[in-house]
């Protein structure tokens, strides 16, 4: 596990990971200079001093001081390193039960890979076992509670070839097997990865193939695109939306996949994002980088029903709550995200605006089952979880009358660091509270402590 941060920030591409990083850990500590003891009256000193938060992308480093990890603030915390950095994740529905809560943990994921060549790219299926606590309050040693012991969880690999890097992937929610990827070629592709969830689900050594033809391509888009969403009302029904601002919808017949060559034409510039109602089957909301979030009917492709000016700059992703699916996120290139209630989006007053990251938003979610609780990450290498159900009230007493805690929102409950240019998140549908992250140095696995 990674223990000391690094400092610097990257420049985030408006899509691509660029170079590769030393990734970093979240949390703060003071090491004194040089390896010097501070003396008595220092320590006195600094015992009387104000206590204050340190805030991300706000507050300096001073020199000696570095970031360090802090285990107690997580229940679990894994890094996963990766043969390539991979722009985009998803979690596979396993048969393992809903509400897991026991360790040790397993679950199963798909990851696909922007590779230094196109031929080098992959789509990975991940199994990863015996996830352990890697923090308890009742097992930590006295002498040394910065660095327990434990064992590292189990990470089975199976994957294809790839024809060129991958900027989307998701598995359909009815049929864990199939998965689409939107490739940076322009087409789109759905596999059937059946064989490859058998050899990881009974850990067979078994030779599996080196590259699989896919069930289907679309080379109908004239440029690539990373919008892509199953539905999740209608098995098989799936969107794509790509940079020249058109979307297409698939049909699943006996046949196979159709697509309808007519796209949905509204945005007037690039579709970065798509999500289907999770509750009514031909509707379906788009962002852009037209600053605009619109809502369509999927029997309407010249117009979308409704649209706001949502943010200044563009609009990069969108979520739809499936608790209340009468509110949204949108999260845009100025660093904020806003909350939208559907039955009021026509006044294009968001029901809350939150400024709090310092640099594009570049993924964001609600919970599963918590329907005010969300996630975001950001090119300012962090990810945040929210409560919106938090009021605004400050105990002074445990941080200090005077402390710096004015700008942090009290509806943030955690600040997750330690990766460099984190691209997308999924909350896990199947374990409350477990977040997979992937960014240029890997993939992150973790549970808060307060979540």
């Amino acid at each position: 596990m990674p223990k000391n941060s690094n400092k610097k920030k990257n420049k985030r591409g408006k899509r691509r990971i660029n170079d590769m990083k030393e990734s970093a850990t979240s949390g703060r500590s003071k090491a004194s200079k040089h390896g010097e003891y501070h003396t008595m009256e220092e320590e006195r000193k600094e015992s009387k001093a104000e206590k204050s938060l340190w805030r991300p992308g706000v507050d300096r480093m001073e020199e000696g001081e570095q970031l360090d990890y802090d285990p107690s603030t997580y229940i679990t915390y894994h890094d996963i390193s990766m043969e390539w950095p991979c722009l985009s994740i998803d979690v596979i529905r396993d048969p393992l039960g809903i509400h897991r809560t026991k360790f040790p943990m397993e679950l199963f994921l798909v990851a696909g890979s922007q590779a230094a060549q196109a031929s080098q790219n992959k789509v990975y299926l991940m199994k990863v076992s015996n996830i352990q606590k890697t923090y308890d309050e009742n097992e930590m040693e006295e002498e040394d509670p910065e660095e327990p012991e434990y064992e590292q969880p189990n990470v089975d690999v199976k994957s294809f070839k790839h024809d060129g890097g991958i900027n989307r992937i998701r598995v359909m929610p009815q049929a864990a097997n199939i998965i689409a990827t939107m490739s940076d070629t322009k087409n789109v592709h759905l596999w059937d990865t059946q064989n490859l969830l058998t050899a990881l689900d009974f850990s067979s050594s078994a030779a599996h193939p080196a590259s699989s033809k896919p069930l289907h391509t679309f080379s109908g888009h004239s440029t690539e695109g990373f919008a892509l969403d199953w539905s999740p009302t209608v098995p098989g029904r799936l969107l794509t939306g790509d940079c020249s601002k058109y979307v297409y919808l698939w049909e699943k017949r006996e046949s196979g996949w159709v697509i309808d060559k007519t796209p949905y034409n509204g945005h007037t510039d690039s579709v970065e994002d798509i999500q289907w109602s999770p509750v009514e089957k031909d509707v379906f909301a788009t962002c852009s980088v037209d600053k605009t979030v619109r809502i369509w009917d999927t029997r309407r492709r010249k117009s979308s029903m409704l649209f706001v000016a949502a943010h200044q700059m563009d609009v990069n992703v969108i979520s739809w709550n499936t608790n209340k699916p009468h509110l949204m996120l949108s999260g845009s290139d100025d660093g904020s995200f806003k909350v939208w209630d559907l039955r009021k989006f026509k006044s294009s007053l968001p029901s809350g605006h939150f400024t709090y990251h310092r640099g594009p938003i570049t993924s964001i979610q609600w919970h599963p089952t918590e329907e005010a609780m969300l996630a975001v990450a950001s090119a300012d290498n962090q990810l945040s979880i929210w409560d919106l159900a938090l009021e605004d009230e400050v105990d002074s007493k445990s941080i200090g009358a005077n402390a710096n805690v004015s700008e942090i929102p009290p509806q943030l409950l955690f600040v997750h660091q330690g990766q460099q240019n984190v691209k997308e998140l999924r909350f896990h549908p199947q374990i409350p509270g477990v977040i997979i992250s992937t960014a240029q140095s890997g993939l992150n696995i973790f549970k808060p402590c307060n979540l």
